[in-house]
């Protein structure tokens, strides 16, 4: 269905100029048709009118599905966290310096063309806003410049080779912000006032051509950024976001379709490193090794997250690398022999710089209703207590964990019990899970008042690693510091030596992995078939929507 109404209409004149009788009949098995069934049902979208009508500044998570709809940017994000040409037409680079060329079919809703003039005004407000959503991807940019009328050059300050991932920044014409109402876009919808009620309708020349069954979606207006759930529940809100791994899990029950997204949203363990013990790689190892992460996202993550031995979704194939998601009783018992037995593998504890990011822990802004993490509550263990059969011979010498956890998740306190009833199965290992208050729980990660804590953390698409594991990293409480990882980091960004990283960090163990949580979005049964929506886009592919 994806065809360009300019293609065809220069097509038809051509006919006519060479002296056709007539012209073709429509419908021939080559000529696109728009023949998808448009569906006359309800569709409605949460509105927080008090959210800026800026989507680059717009930091609301209300208005980020509605602004998926409306706006598009150079690149898309794909389930595979691939970069995926939206409004960029092609481009080049080095790693440092990248030129983008632009698609040269695009308008705005205002019929204007887009323009590498209105590529710079959005990225740049977003690059000089710390307020902005997208702000943090643009920090180790030098200068964004239009060179020509269709080419943007972005200079880097250190290498990124896959910079472009991070590019789906909503793009918007340069100084349509400032009209008062919603900024001029791209996108395959576009806002239209009747009678004071706002609705979307299809954009007519959107440049990927026919849209699928959904044409017009209804704004229903919040005066709460939490009241969103609400009005799903009461069928006002047709498709919204909903983390399931939150404290309060949505409550969706009934005629809803739930549909998964993979993300860059990490659970993993965090060691502090100024611990003798813990300051061995083979003690770490063996702590890694001993866990059954797809037992873990099993249960206590309910399905809804994918295992992970490396920092990274998914997880790479074809670098000769052993990622076991399972637990290795033997390898496990080895590991901590070798470990606590006095060898020594450590590496430097520079005290890391303690900086206040605990927007990448907070998973208390979650509102919704409901409460269904108990018939998952199960502790013991599962399959990783088939560990205790293994005699580690550790001359005697005890692994004491104290595991933090954040007690307002319950869901990370199951998983951490479960952690901890699979450690303590290791002879020679006792943990106890320490659950705290949200803002205890950052205060005792702040002062290292830890040995390893349960956290989470919203990577970027490029899975920059940096705050984790640089000296001085603003997500590094641990006081990791290694010069060969740093080094290696370096290299792997740039794109010289990506698996050497990889086998560094496994060596290294420097955090321990657990999972990448998936997303959430929900919508009511049955609105639409053939719906796959991408990791930070819930109207990816709408094009191929189709209804019942």
């Amino acid at each position: 269905m994806k065809w360009k109404k300019g293609v065809l209409a220069a097509f038809l004149a051509a006919l006519c100029l060479l002296g056709a009788c007539g012209l073709p009949e429509l419908g021939g098995e080559d000529e696109p048709v728009d023949d998808v069934k448009v569906s006359d049902a309800y569709f409605g979208l949460a509105w927080y009118q008090n959210g800026t009508l800026n989507p680059v500044l717009d930091n609301t998570s209300i208005n980020r599905v509605l602004c998926e709809a409306l706006y598009e940017g150079l690149f898309e994000v794909t389930s595979n966290f691939t970069a995926e040409n939206v409004l960029c037409e092609s481009y080049t680079g080095d790693g440092t310096t990248f030129t983008f060329t632009l698609r040269d079919d695009v308008s705005f809703w205002s019929g204007e063309k887009l323009t590498a003039r209105d590529v710079v005004a959005s990225l740049q407000t977003a690059q000089f806003n710390e307020s902005s959503p997208f702000h943090d991807r643009l920090t180790e940019v030098s200068s964004i410049e239009a060179v020509s009328d269709r080419e943007v050059r972005i200079v880097l300050t250190s290498p990124n080779i896959n910079f472009p991932r991070l590019l789906d920044i909503p793009i918007y014409r340069q100084g349509s912000a400032d009209s008062g109402s919603f900024a001029d876009g791209t996108g395959p919808f576009q806002p239209v006032e009747q009678e004071r009620q706002w609705t979307l309708e299809a954009n007519e020349n959107w440049h990927d051509g026919f849209l699928g069954s959904i044409r017009s979606i209804t704004l229903v207006e919040m005066t709460r950024a939490d009241a969103a759930m609400s009005s799903f529940q009461t069928g006002d809100v047709s498709l919204m976001r909903a983390a399931r791994i939150s404290p309060n899990p949505p409550s969706v029950g009934g005629s809803v379709d739930t549909v998964q997204t993979t993300s860059a949203s990490l659970h993993y363990l965090g060691i502090n490193h100024a611990n003798s013990q813990l300051a061995n790689a083979k003690v770490r190892q063996a702590l890694s090794a001993a866990l059954s992460r797809q037992s873990l996202c099993d249960t206590q993550l309910q399905t809804f997250a994918d295992p992970a031995v490396l920092p990274v979704n998914p997880q790479p194939t074809g670098e000769d690398l052993t990622l076991n998601l399972s637990a290795d009783a033997t390898k496990a018992a080895q590991l901590l022999r070798e470990g606590l037995g006095g060898e020594t593998d450590t590496e430097g504890t520079d005290d890391a710089d303690s900086a206040d990011n605990t927007d990448e822990y907070d998973d208390t802004d979650q509102t919704d209703t409901g409460d269904e993490y108990d018939e998952y509550n199960d502790t013991d263990g599962g399959e990783d207590m088939d560990i205790s059969s293994a005699a580690l011979g550790t001359g005697g010498e005890t692994l004491s964990i104290r595991l933090l956890v954040n007690s307002d998740n319950a869901f990370k306190v199951a998983a951490a019990e479960q952690i901890a009833a699979s450690w303590n199965a290791l002879e020679g290992v006792s943990v106890t899970v320490d659950k705290q208050p949200y803002e205890t729980f950052i205060s005792m990660l702040q002062s290292g008042s830890f040995d390893v804590y349960y956290g989470e953390t919203q990577l970027t698409a490029d899975f920059d690693m940096r705050p984790l594991l640089s000296s001085g990293g603003s997500l590094n409480y641990g006081g990791y510091a290694s010069d060969d990882m740093a080094a290696a980091i370096a290299a792997a960004r740039s794109g010289q030596n990506v698996s050497g990283f990889y086998t560094l960090f496994l060596e290294q163990m420097p955090i321990i992995p657990i999972a990448f949580e998936r997303g959430q979005i929900i919508i009511r049964k049955g609105l639409i078939d053939n719906y796959a929506p991408s990791p930070y886009n819930a109207f990816a592919g709408l094009e191929t929507w189709t209804t019942s």
